[in-house]
């Protein structure tokens, strides 16, 4: 009876185990496809390129605007972690505008989402709070936390208000070379265009 119940014992340990393993796959299943879905081409939407340094604004689906833009010091792949002067890759939204910004206007991006999350858990780069706390902001359509490893405040701006900054920005970083810390950056008079015409919530899809 003892060996028997054993038995029975690591046999229901396995099943829970399936069960349970299961139940992650389709939850990590179904974060991959809401964030890879197609972005709706009826909706307006952002479209920027890293390898060709461009970003489209798309009104009701017809292209409106197309602007050379400045990337992250560092642009070649995805962003990881906070500090590596990376620009995000992948499915984004609008989640924050402010014209009280220190580059002129600032509309911010919903980096990092949910896929930057999963990632970023299963290599042990943050914890599950972190991950979950970043899963539901994303899914409530509201900013994700922008104080965990993974860094934050990436979005669309311009150059530096300060007139000092600015004079040296330009010297040393005219469009289109890269100087940020990650954001994508357009001429002053440009970021105040696309600020007038962008909504909160709307898709941003940055492409390699």
């Amino acid at each position: 009876m003892g060996c028997s119940f054993t038995v029975w014992q690591e046999v229901a340990s396995r099943f829970i185990k399936f069960c349970l393993g299961a139940i992650g796959a389709v939850f990590i299943h179904n974060v991959a496809i809401a964030q890879i879905a197609p972005i709706d081409l009826s909706r307006d939407k952002i479209v920027i390129s890293k390898s060709q340094q461009t970003l489209e604004f798309f009104k009701n689906g017809s292209a409106a605007k197309k602007y050379r833009v400045c990337l992250g010091l560092n642009p070649l792949g995805p962003k990881r972690v906070q500090g590596d002067s990376r620009t995000p890759e992948g499915d984004y939204f609008v989640c924050y505008k402010s014209t009280a910004s220190r580059f002129h206007r600032f509309i911010g991006i919903s980096y990092p989402g949910v896929q930057d999350a999963q990632a970023a858990f299963e290599a042990g780069l943050i914890c599950l709070d972190d991950r979950e706390a970043i899963t539901d902001q994303i899914r409530k359509g509201e900013s994700p936390p922008w104080n965990t490893p993974l860094g934050g405040w990436v979005g669309i701006h311009g150059y530096p208000s300060s007139s000092y900054e600015h004079k040296w920005a330009l010297l040393l970083y005219p469009k289109p070379h890269n100087w940020t810390d990650g954001c994508i950056a357009l001429w002053n008079f440009e970021i105040e265009e696309l600020f007038r015409s962008v909504a909160l919530k709307t898709p941003v899809r940055i492409n390699p």
